[in-house]
């Protein structure tokens, strides 16, 4: 009676640790505006800015996105896939992503030129 007891509270203390696991890295589709400038980079999605981990994928996208901007502060679009963690240090941005795969690389969508009416009726 005894040994089934220990025998039913291992397996359910294996069985509950074994469900316990850490959180995964996922890999993400991400598109937005980049720019890598003075060795520091940054990616805008429009919802959110992200720090980029500088490694030699991140100067891979560099060297696509100096084939499309106009100058060194233009930023250009990219749809690349990555991993995005909450930022060891505490400079930079709250959340960095690091660069698995390069997707594409396009010049920006130039602002439209608009226009805004002020009416006094």
């Amino acid at each position: 009676m005894m040994m089934k007891y220990y025998l039913s509270l291992i397996s359910l203390l294996l069985f509950v640790t074994s469900c316990i696991t850490q959180p995964k890295s996922k890999v993400e589709s991400i598109t937005g505006e980049f720019l890598f400038y003075d060795n520091a980079a940054v990616l805008n999605t429009g919802n959110e800015i992200y720090g980029v981990i500088v490694d030699e994928k991140l100067h891979e996208l560099h060297a696509q996105a100096l084939n499309v901007q106009k100058d060194s502060f233009d930023m250009v679009q990219v749809f690349i896939k990555g991993v995005i963690f909450e930022n060891p240090n505490e400079e930079g941005w709250p959340q960095v992503v690091t660069v698995k795969e390069i997707d594409s690389v396009a010049p920006s969508l130039p602002f439209s030129n608009q226009m805004i009416e002020i009416r006094t009726e």
